[in-house]
């Protein structure tokens, strides 16, 4: 048997070593206990030493290959060796004391059977853990086995449970409460399996004993036995996990209630809300809770199982509601929890240097416990809320006087309760607790260093391990590690800088060229060793080698997870004591390897460090992803509101983004492109930009100039950096969408406060320029970031934001032209994803408004890629209009697509000119739009119908659709088309001779329908909105919740409220009928909004691009008259009526005059524009009056003169002192006095 176990040791894979081990399980293990001994003890000494061997298979399975798989399977499906083990771990507490209590049994063979049963444990705990990961659908046999309760002589989990109360051995103790701790995590594995062979709930009087016995520990053994305590507290948080009746058993209070009825005990186990106050178990730990703030520094560990507990308890509030009841009630809870961290924030941390082993994993377990606490805050924080919530709901429908003075008494008492905690945060926020906290969560000190030195240490060792080799000198080193390295040098020699070297040293004559592959050797450990003393290596071959040493990572397989106390449960360590083993270090003193030992400590010494450091920022990091969930539970939207509590200051909220971006920037300054970063601090980094996200969406509308610009500098650092990493690159381009959504974000926020005060302020138009300077540097990096799929949406959107708001086009059309990949964005307008297409033509929008960037487009093919993409889309947006379709169906057409194609076209044709490439554009999209496209320019002009005014039938003549604001920017894209196209006269005149018609009464029809809205405000008859306009995406709600900003009560400004109320939810079309006259039922006037107003905007500027197209027209017909020498009337285009004219111009004096009596001279930029627009849509419409007039031959109506003249005269005296109005004004003089000669 020791044979065995040291060749299992050495690492070694051959069958000699397997037939030894197969022979030891499945005999030995099997039968021994059935052969004849002198002394009966040597018995206990066999089954030890078999015991010892499976240990040895089960920790070394990990590194082995094929042998490995091989002992997996025969200790997990071998029935006679789970009967063995079986045999020995069935054997409970009370025999065991009765063993003690005989004359008749040899205490060495009650020694051997006690050590026996804690070794069978730790293995079946191991066994059982390895199974808990195993996704496989059956049921291991092993499993089976032990939940099996016909198992001899009692079932396994009542032996085990037993034996947590067998004070006399410690270690049994400590062994059976890991495994039951494993068991609990196993039970999803076993839910299929028969309950009738299934064993796992104790009775009555198991659980008063254990209560006992758990009790004890608790209370007693945290000083005597740390590790019993805290592995009883694990299993309590297993439990809590996994096992809700058996957390709901073992904390009913009553130790000494013996003659519980198991009826009492099995509704305490069917109802998992229903726990007393009182618990013992609880009470005990209640004390550890209390002295939290000495623990954290003391004895960490234990503090964080406690907190693991509770954590879980947290996780699990719907089963545990009364236990979480029964915890807050005690005095100070939280008080003593915040005092935890309170303490380790005020104090100073130990530079990195000074921490050694203990010391180390101590300030870990500190950090765990401090992320434990802040986990538990953010449970309560979420929790707290629903509760409030709900209670609100209780509250709000109460059907009776009591149940809302019940109501009241529950939120009164939850108030209280929640009263500590709320004061927590408070103090936090004024005592700087928090920027402490993140100050120390977001430092990221010594980490690439120790990591880079771990690094370049193995690949020294390994090279050293190679000219050992290289002369036939193995050492005494595994042999699992010797292949390791072996296959690593066959590797190393066919590499092309090995060869390269070869050549080299060849050509050079070094060493006679004979060995020269130990020449390179020597050479490589030599820049090997520079550089861990600190020499960097230059670029070369031997760079090239000692890179592909680092991404070897020989030493991979002894990364092992780290399974201490749940804690860490996805960090991996080197597992050193197992490399120790491998090393054999103890054996070179006494051969030629004494010389290297100092090389393998030196390796070991790193690999420590890097343990070290990895536990402190896996630590550290978990607290810092818990205080990013507690902050964005008390802040749970954008605009900054504390739901629980008051308000974090802005001035806090820079000071920590301050301390988080100096925190980036010094990590982005350690990782480097040619070495791999590691996972790690990846992970930190992501941490860091999103705790920089949270706090900054907190304070969007507040952000200083200098905190934009710092946070601008992190996101230009990190995507500049991350996208030159080539390893994990998941990691990598989640962070960079967080900078880029940062980035987004706090361009978002100066462009609606810089812009907005330039003008007025001196010192904010410095700020602006610094804003935009700072953006310039960022186009290039944008510009590679477009090149990555993940990444090209986010970029164009920031890009977009930055060329409309921050920078001239001169400034970044050279930056463009040298680093947009074009033809890239291109491709992705092909993309069937359809969201993302709106966004690259908003940015081809953008810039094709710049004659150069026009070019870029056409000469880039956008005008085939608009065609395909129309193409692809033209069937749904034929459909738009069509009466067969349903409402949520039109809802759903991707109408911006088409509008934004449209509005692209324009751009490029406004911006080119008369150059080739505009007469080129022209030439070709006319034809394509008016004649291949026409059905889609129509519907975009179709007017909306009027609400039946046919009161006395009870149904509506037809179903009038809704719209869309979208609708209606397609309309005006459509117009703004048409007007363009409108000016290159000839090739218009030849573009539309089959269509120009239709085109014209489709604009009079929708013009008449504008003016024809408000001679129906005063009519009470009519009770259905003319326009139907719900909000329908984000942007629409959120301008929809936003009061008016022009305050008008006049044209459609007092008519679109009503038609852009939010749409109802409607379930059928029956329903949707009833909606047509649905005002009928409404009270009071609708309030205007933000959205109604933009609805209304959005109205007035189709109309004058509806005039203007008709004013193009006339003037292009006055022209042709004028060359001809005379007017065909019979070939004249179609104008407005009188009347609609008129009703524009009553619309527009109207407005203006009422806007400009009410806002004195510093008019708000929304309420100049909205009057600049209404003047010019006066102006067109008397230009196009006088052509009628003319054309007809008439004069203007003597009723009209009169009442014009009145509104003009009202009209000028309000523009009086509005200088800004002051070009319209005078424009507006000169148009009327050709009307109405002698009026003014």
């Amino acid at each position: 048997m020791d044979f065995t176990i040291e060749l299992v040791e050495t690492g070694v894979e051959n069958d000699v070593l397997l037939a030894l081990i197969i022979f030891s399980f499945q005999y030995v293990l099997v039968n021994h206990e059935y052969w004849k001994y002198r002394i009966k003890h040597i018995r206990w000494k066999i089954t030890l030493k078999v015991l010892e061997l499976m240990k040895k298979c089960i920790i070394l399975m990990p590194y082995c290959g094929k042998l490995g798989e091989i002992i997996h399977n025969v200790l997990f499906s071998d029935a006679s060796i789970h009967n063995a083990l079986f045999r020995i771990a069935c054997t409970t507490a009370h025999v065991l004391e009765k063993l003690n209590a005989s004359r008749f049994f040899d205490p060495m063979e009650i020694e051997g059977l006690q050590l026996a049963i804690g070794s069978v444990l730790d293995i079946l705990s191991e066994m059982t853990t390895k199974l808990a990961k195993d996704t496989s659908s059956s049921i291991p046999v092993f499993l089976q086995a032990v939940f099996s309760c016909t198992t001899k002589p009692v079932p396994v989990v009542t032996s085990a449970i037993s034996l947590i109360s067998y004070f006399r051995d410690p270690v049994i103790q400590l062994g059976a409460v890991r495994f039951i701790s494993t068991l609990f995590a196993t039970t999803d594995c076993v839910q299929s399996f028969s309950c009738e062979t299934t064993y796992f709930a104790p009775d009555n009087q198991e659980i008063i004993n254990l209560r006992h016995s758990m009790s004890y520990i608790l209370r007693e053994k945290s000083e005597s036995n740390e590790d019993l305590f805290v592995a009883t507290v694990n299993l309590l948080t297993s439990a809590a996990n996994y096992q809700p009746s058996f957390i709901v058993s073992i904390l009913a209070p009553g130790e000494n209630n013996e003659d519980h009825s198991s009826t009492d005990d099995a509704k305490l186990q069917r109802n998992g809300t229903s726990v007393p106050k009182g618990s013992v178990l609880i009470d005990a730990l209640i004390n550890y809770i209390e002295q939290a703030d000495d623990l954290i520094k003391s004895k960490p560990r234990i503090l964080l199982c406690v907190l693991n507990f509770m954590t879980a308890l947290w996780q699990g509030a719907p089963q545990y509601a009364n236990l979480l009841e029964s915890l807050r009630s005690h005095v100070n809870f939280w008080k003593h929890l915040a005092n935890a961290i309170t303490k380790t924030a005020s104090s100073e941390y130990p530079i990195f240097e000074s921490l050694k082993g203990k010391a180390a994993l101590n300030l870990a377990y500190s950090f765990r416990c401090q992320s434990a606490i802040l986990g538990i805050m953010a449970y309560e924080l979420f929790l707290q809320k629903k509760l409030l919530h709900a209670e609100s709901l209780v509250k709000n429908t109460a059907e009776s006087k009591d149940k809302e003075q019940n109501a009241t008494k529950t939120e009164k008492s939850k108030a209280t309760d929640f009263h500590d905690l709320k004061g927590v945060w408070s103090s936090w926020f004024k005592d700087s607790v928090l920027e402490k906290l993140i100050k120390t969560y977001t430092s990221c000190r010594h980490n690439n260093d120790v990591y880079d030195g771990a690094k370049v240490a193995t690949s020294l060792f390994c090279v050293h391990v190679m000219l050992k080799l290289a002369v036939n000198d193995s050492g005494s080193l595994a042999v699992s590690l010797l292949q390791k390295i072996h296959g690593i040098f066959t590797k190393l020699t066919i590499h092309p800088a090995f060869s390269e070297l070869l050549s080299q040293y060849s050509h050079r004559g070094y060493s006679e060229g004979k060995e020269l592959k130990k020449l390179i050797l020597n050479d490589l450990y030599y820049h090997l060793q520079g550089e861990l003393e600190g020499r960097k290596m230059g670029i070369g071959p031997f760079k090239e080698l000692s890179q592909y040493l680092v991404e070897s990572n020989f030493l991979g397989s002894y990364q092992q997870q780290f399974r201490e106390d749940f804690f860490a449960k996805n960090m991996f360590l080197f597992d050193l004591t197992q490399l120790r083993s491998d090393l054999n270090l103890g054996a070179w003193d006494c051969s030629d390897w004494r010389t290297s030992k100092e090389i393998a400590e030196t390796m070991l010494r790193f690999l420590q460090d890097a343990n070290t450091v990895m536990l402190l920022s896996s630590s550290k990091l978990s607290a810092l992803k818990e205080l990013i969930a507690v902050l964005a539970v008390y802040h749970d939207d954008s605009k900054g509101r504390a739901t629980t509590g008051e308000k974090i200051q802005n001035e806090l909220i820079f000071t920590c983004v301050d301390n988080i971006c100096q925190s980036f920037l010094a990590t982005i300054e350690m990782l480097s492109p040619v070495l791999d970063a590691s996972e790690d601090m990846l992970n930190i980094l992501a941490c860091q930009v999103e705790l920089l996200l949270l706090l900054t969406r907190t304070v969007c509308k507040g952000l200083s100039t200098d905190i934009s610009l710092l946070v601008m500098k992190c996101a230009s650092s990190g995507l500049k950096l991350l996208s030159e990493l080539k390893l994990l690159p998941s990691k990598a381009n989640l962070i960079m969408k967080l900078l880029l959504t940062l980035l987004l974000l706090v361009l978002q926020s100066n462009s609606l406060n810089l812009n907005f005060d330039a003008a007025a302020d001196e010192g904010s138009g410095k700020d602006f320029s610094k804003v935009s300077n700072a953006t310039l540097g960022l186009l290039p990096i944008l510009c590679n970031c477009i090149t990555t799929s993940e990444h090209c949406m986010l970029s164009l959107s920031v890009m977009d934001l930055i060329l409309g708001s921050f920078l001239m086009p001169r400034t970044w059309l050279p930056v463009l032209q040298n680093h947009l990949q074009m033809q890239f964005v291109m491709l992705k307008l092909q993309d069937k994803n359809s969201s993302t297409i709106p966004i690259i033509m908003k940015f081809f929008l953008t810039i094709a408004r710049t004659r150069g960037a026009a070019e870029m487009l056409y000469s880039s093919g956008f005008l085939s890629s608009l065609r395909v993409l129309f193409s692809q889309s033209g069937e749904v947006l034929s459909r738009i209009g069509s009466p067969n379709m349903s409402t949520s169906e039109k809802l759903e057409i991707p109408q911006d697509i088409w509008g934004l194609g449209l509005a692209v076209v324009t751009a490029m044709v406004q911006s080119l000119g008369d150059s080739s490439s505009g007469t080129a554009i022209v030439e070709s999209m006319m034809p394509y739009f008016f004649s291949e496209k026409t059905h889609l320019i129509f519907n975009s002009l179709d007017a909306p119908d009027f609400p039946s005014e046919d009161h006395d039938k009870k149904r509506p003549r037809a179903q009038r659709p809704w719209i869309s604001f979208a609708t209606l920017k397609e309309t005006e894209h459509t117009l703004m088309l048409m007007c363009e196209l409108a000016k290159h006269w000839n090739s218009w005149i030849k573009a539309i001779k089959n269509v120009d018609k239709q085109l014209r009464e489709k604009c009079i029809h929708l013009l008449a329908f504008i003016s024809r809205g408000t001679q129906r405000l005063g009519e009470p008859s009519i009770r259905s909105p003319p326009l139907l306009c719900p909000p329908t995406l984000k942007e629409d709600f959120e301008t929809c919740s936003k009061p008016s900003y022009i305050n008008s009560r006049s044209g459609w400004f007092a008519l679109s409220p009503p038609g852009c109320m939010p749409k109802p939810k409607i379930s059928s079309i029956s329903t949707a009928l009833s909606i047509y006259g649905q005002t009928a039922d409404t009270t009071g006037p609708v309030p205007k909004t933000c959205f109604s107003d933009t609805v209304a905007v959005q109205v007035y500027r189709i109309t004058f691009l509806l005039l203007k197209f008709l004013c193009l027209q006339a003037e292009g017909a006055a022209k042709r008259a004028e060359e001809a020498g005379f007017i065909d009337l019979a070939h004249f285009p179609e104008l407005p009526m009188p009347e609609i004219l008129h009703g524009l111009q009553d619309q527009a004096i109207t407005i203006v005059v009422e806007l400009c009596q009410a806002h004195k001279p510093t008019e708000s930029l929304e309420i100049k524009s909205v009057c600049n627009l209404l003047l010019q849509v006066l102006e067109m419409a008397l230009q196009l009056e006088l052509c009628v007039l003319q054309i007809c031959a008439i004069r203007p109506v003597l009723g009209r003169v009169e009442d014009f003249s009145k509104e003009a005269k009202s009209l000028f005296s309000a523009l009086e002192g509005h200088d800004f109005l002051k070009a319209s004004r005078n424009s507006l003089k000169q148009m009327i006095s050709c009307i109405y000669p002698g009026l003014l």
